[in-house]
């Protein structure tokens, strides 16, 4: 998957293309800094067209992807590397579990 995003800040929805032609929304959830690159933390949301089907859980899932500025555009890029990915993952999961553990302390 590469596709560009939006360039406004305040947009919180981008559409992905996959490799199957077929597209995808999705929710910004957070853009994060690791080991000198950025990622994004993305929501797959259900289709409004279609209703959501209990045997599709595809839809709802989290997806990470290497997020590239380009002149006045940022483009999200599949993480091809297993190791990146599996890095990536550890990072954002240690990221939630330090947000998990500060909120029960207040």
């Amino acid at each position: 998957m590469s596709n560009e995003a939006p360039t406004q800040d305040d947009e919180a929805i981008i559409t992905l293309e996959g490799e199957d032609g077929q597209s995808y929304e999705c929710q910004i959830l957070d853009i994060f800094d690791f080991e000198g690159q950025e990622y994004a933390l993305l929501l797959k949301k259900a289709s409004e067209k279609d209703a959501p089907k209990p045997e599709d859980d595809e839809d709802g899932s989290l997806v990470i992807m290497r997020l590239i500025q380009r002149d006045d555009q940022s483009i999200f890029q599949t993480i091809e590397s297993d190791e990146e990915f599996d890095k990536v993952v550890a990072h954002v999961e240690e990221l939630a579990r330090m947000s998990e553990e500060g909120e029960g302390e207040e």
